[in-house]
């Protein structure tokens, strides 16, 4: 790890080391060439404090002599690699090559994510180039990394003048679909039922797998400030996914709109969604739901969030009425930060569904941990776990018992994110569901893979 810190910069000793390092002859912004003096005392002092001279003078106009001195005496050491592509991109950003400078910040941080100081120039320069989504991921990891809540504050004031500045935004994608039982079609061949005392055949198209399709998705998103303590948030999301079998296809889409009374530590929003799925042969809405959300964050400390949302719902399917009804969600989540490059989150929940048709109405509760870690070799991974128990209403006419399921979901995604696309970076994520059930037709397992670009990198 780096010997850097931020608290460094606010030292008086560093003007006193400039001042004994660089004593003799006044030294003009373009003069590289350092006097016999000046390399008499640089040679004096240690790489540490070697590279906090180095960093003053990319600071102070004078990278010139900085670029100078580190090619002549190139850093040593076990972090002499990474210290020596920080200086490097602190030469570049002073000369107004900050795309150069991103580069190197951020092979600095693919070898090493605990680098804060490199993150945090890394994070400014990316405001500085327009990258905002880029740019907030980081200043968000930052800020669950800051040494107080003030500090962690003065962070998210930050993002929220850089969300402020394009409040509006835009993302599309291509994506390989997720293979594989997407029907959550059952693994068996036979169910019995005790009231024919036999087993009965399940369908094929209830059995059968899709393979993998092509997904194709656009998102915006509306974050707009009103005044000191309102903020208006809505969000609209489609995608359409493709496979050999056009019974696979579908087409959804949902939207989102919430007012946020903002506080000092958090937010609370009150608003509402919506979401349909489209026919994607007649494009008739096949299914439609809506209804109103409340959703709140509370930053506990600098490094601990908790955030919690409620929605009810009115389901309506064009098919079969016997499945329309309403649907109360219930989430909460809190998530710690041990520092800027990794966090985990602790997550339960809570569904009530009620449909027309009972012995499909059911009563859920789940837990869930996630993972966040961003590794050597410019990998971020991401972990996540959940288990959902959900008890049934009624009886099954067709198995004749209460249907009782445990529904486990496993998931890793990985994202390089020192290979910068044009602004985005590879993200590869598979997931495996396993759902076991008292009635063998709802008895299967799944497994998705998915294939991106992301800016969160």
């Amino acid at each position: 790890m780096i010997a850097i810190r931020p608290s460094f910069l606010k030292r008086a000793s560093l003007c006193a080391l400039a001042a004994c390092l660089l004593a003799g002859p006044a030294l003009s912004a373009g003069i590289a060439e350092p006097t016999p003096e000046q390399i008499e005392d640089y040679e004096k002092v240690d790489d540490t404090q070697r590279v906090k001279l180095l960093i003053h003078l990319t600071r102070t106009g004078r990278q010139d002599l900085a670029d100078t001195l580190l090619s002549r005496y190139p850093l040593q050491g076990k972090h002499a690699a990474n210290r020596t592509l920080f200086i490097q991109g602190m030469i570049l950003k002073a000369d107004g090559d900050l795309t150069g400078a991103a580069k190197k910040f951020r092979s600095a941080l693919a070898d090493d994510p605990k680098l804060t100081l490199v993150r945090a120039e890394l994070a400014k320069t990316l405001v500085e180039l327009e990258q905002d989504d880029s740019a907030t991921h980081h200043l968000r990891l930052l800020a669950a990394d800051a040494p107080t809540e003030q500090d962690a504050a003065g962070i998210r004031a930050f993002v929220d003048k850089v969300d402020a500045r394009r409040p509006y935004r835009f993302n599309a994608y291509i994506a390989a679909a997720p293979s594989s039982n997407v029907n959550n079609g059952s693994s068996h061949s036979t169910v019995y039922s005790p009231i024919f005392g036999s087993n009965l055949t399940i369908g094929e198209d209830s059995r059968k797998t899709s393979g993998i399709g092509a997904a194709v998705g656009a998102n915006a998103a509306l974050n707009k400030r009103l005044g000191n303590d309102l903020s208006f948030v809505a969000a609209a999301n489609g995608e359409v996914r493709i496979y050999d079998e056009s019974d696979f296809n579908y087409i959804a889409l949902s939207q989102s709109a919430e007012m946020r009374y903002m506080f000092e530590r958090g937010y609370l929003g009150f608003g509402g969604v919506a979401s349909q799925s489209v026919d994607d042969d007649s494009l008739d809405m096949s299914y439609v739901s809506y209804g109103p959300r409340v959703s709140a964050r509370l930053n506990l400390t600098a490094r601990d969030t908790l955030t919690a949302s409620s929605t009810y719902e009115w389901r309506d399917y064009t098919a079969s009425t016997s499945t329309d009804g309403t649907a109360w969600m219930n989430d909460v989540a809190w998530t710690h930060a041990f520092n800027a490059a990794t966090n985990v989150t602790l997550s339960g929940g809570f569904d009530d569904v009620n449909l027309e048709l009972k012995q499909a109405s059911y009563d859920s509760w789940s837990g869930g941990l996630a993972l966040y870690k961003e590794l050597p070799m410019g990998i971020t991974t991401s972990l996540t776990g959940e288990v959902k128990f959900s008890e049934f209403d009624d009886v099954n006419l067709l198995a004749g018992v209460v249907r009782n399921d445990i529904r486990y979901v496993a998931g890793i995604g990985l994202t390089k994110r020192d290979l910068n696309l044009f602004g985005f970076a590879p993200e590869l994520s598979y997931t495996y569901v396993r759902n076991a059930s008292n009635i063998t037709m709802y008895d299967y397992d799944s497994h998705s893979v998915d294939f991106r670009l992301t800016k969160d990198f």
